[in-house]
């Protein structure tokens, strides 16, 4: 390898090093917090079968991040260690891949489009697997483009390998796995019905023994009241311009080269995303759709290279080069300005402050919604105050076993779950914990945090000090021992 390729797989390494590390130690959010509850659960069936939330992580990411947390110690740049390790993989391989199809600036550009997107760096510093899928995915890119170059059996049996490990760190890699039979079938029909009975011996096992333990219901209705999910004018366009190239490659009357296929092995996933969300299978969200991205990313690049390099050369050369540096630049700054560093819900701060205020003799009433994260941030810095008291309404998608449907939540479900948790006649200080997320209200049909400050309130418990968080409250509430205060429960 030269100087420059060097130079560059070493500038998009650190870059990916350097968006991960910022922001790594950020307190967890729920997103985050119960798949870190599940990794820091006693034993593999708890974390695997995590008793109060359905485990959608794969098992490779839960192993290998588990491994990381019991050799670092609880704290909230261990749960993220694996993630950014995935991402320095997904960075490395993908240049690696994209040097052996493009030239070196479109290499240097297909890179800069992945390391540098927005949700990839949000991902390389969260505590969930979405980085891990795109370095299943690329690892799995990589492994055909080996194998179409030189078809020998030792290529081929690393491309089985590397297909039946990356379905276990990214279920989504099944999509992919589909243009790759295909491409495998047109050669070598004997390698291709291996391939696929190796990828389906593998689902099959990981949907016998961990998937349909961890579906319910609920989990599609969320996928579908998900506006992130919704199909955009952005991302119809980029259907519609994975449509148009396909139908390009397979108009084209050339023989299909490895660069060819590889481009059908990286539009079939697009394809088939776009149909399974479309069809309510699988959700469109940014997130859930990270995995696809290199897909995307080679299949315009490999086709733009094939009409501009030979047109002027020299221009392509320095218009990606240009394009490379302006999107990287334009995403660092906006991880800067936007201070990805800080949380989104700011669970640390919160559990602190609850920590060092809440009294012995204190009522700590902690919403569903915000149960996870403080079970985590006990674990990790201990509680030595009164038990916490869960509420039982506007739980998040998805707990397991409870009524996790949008719109559920009413005031008189609120009122009954209050009744039950709060004494009669108690005395003393009543501390509220909830989330502010406006999304989260939103989906549980009710602002329950307002509600429970409003209850409590009516009998005869005015509020202290309102002390906020991001996206969290904690509102103590005074409750005096007058006896002509009333008693009665909340109608």
């Amino acid at each position: 390898m030269s100087a420059w390729p060097r130079f560059s797989l070493a500038a998009l390494l650190a870059c990916t090093f350097a968006l991960g590390l910022f922001g790594i130690g950020r307190s967890l959010w729920l997103d985050e917090a119960w798949v870190a509850n599940s990794i820091a659960a006693p034993t593999l069936h708890d974390m695997f079968y995590y008793p109060d939330w359905l485990q959608t992580s794969p098992p490779l990411f839960l192993l290998l991040s588990r491994g990381a947390v019991r050799l670092i110690g609880l704290s909230n740049a261990a749960f993220r260690v694996v993630p950014l390790a995935f991402a320095l993989i997904a960075a490395g391989s993908l240049f690696s891949l994209s040097r052996r199809v493009l030239s070196l600036p479109a290499a240097v550009l297909a890179s800069a489009l992945v390391v540098f997107h927005p949700a990839f760096i949000e991902y390389s510093h969260s505590a969930k697997q979405y980085s891990g899928e795109v370095a299943a995915t690329v690892l799995t890119l990589l492994a055909v483009v080996r194998y179409l170059e030189i078809p020998s059996r030792r290529a081929f049996f690393f491309l089985v390998i590397t297909a039946v490990i990356a379905l276990t760190a990214s279920y989504p890699t099944a999509f992919l796995l589909t243009g790759v039979v295909a491409a495998l079938y047109f050669s070598h029909p004997r390698r291709a019905i291996i391939l696929s009975g190796a990828a389906a011996a593998t689902l099959l096992f990981l949907w016998a023994v961990l998937i349909r333990y961890n579906t319910a219901p609920e989990l599609q209705a969320f996928w579908k009241t998900d506006a992130d999910a919704l199909f955009t004018p952005g991302l119809i366009g980029a259907v519609v311009l994975v449509l148009i190239l396909t139908v390009r490659l397979l108009a084209t009357r050339t023989s299909m080269t490895p660069r060819r296929w590889l481009q059908l092995v990286c539009a079939i996933p697009c394809l088939l995303l776009a149909n399974a969300s479309v069809s309510g299978w699988y959700p469109a969200s940014q997130r859930m759709r990270l995995w696809v991205l290199p897909c995307f990313v080679l299949l315009c690049l490999l086709a733009a290279e094939d009409v501009f390099r030979n047109w002027r050369p020299q221009s392509w050369g320095r218009l990606t080069l240009v394009v490379a540096l302006l999107f990287a630049a334009v995403n660092i700054s906006s991880q800067i300005r936007d201070r990805r560093d800080l949380p989104e819900e700011d669970y640390a701060s919160a559990f602190q402050t609850l920590k060092q205020q809440v009294g012995p003799s204190d009522l700590l009433l902690v919403h569903a919604a915000a149960r996870e994260g403080f079970r985590i941030y006990s674990s990790m810095q201990g509680w030595s105050g009164p038990p916490p008291i869960y509420g039982n309404t506007g739980w998040p998608c998805c707990a397991r076993g409870k009524n996790a449907a949008p719109g559920q939540s009413n005031p008189a479900k609120v009122t009954a779950d209050m009744n039950r948790v709060i004494p009669l006649g108690f005395a003393g200080r009543i501390w509220l914990f909830y989330p502010t997320r406006p999304s989260h209200w939103s989906y549980v049909g009710l602002n329950e945090g307002d509600l429970w400050r409003k209850l409590v309130w009516e009998r005869g418990c005015p509020p202290g000090p309102y002390l906020a968080f991001k996206n969290l409250a904690v509102s103590p509430m005074e409750c005096d021992s007058d006896p002509n205060r009333s008693s009665t429960p909340i109608r």
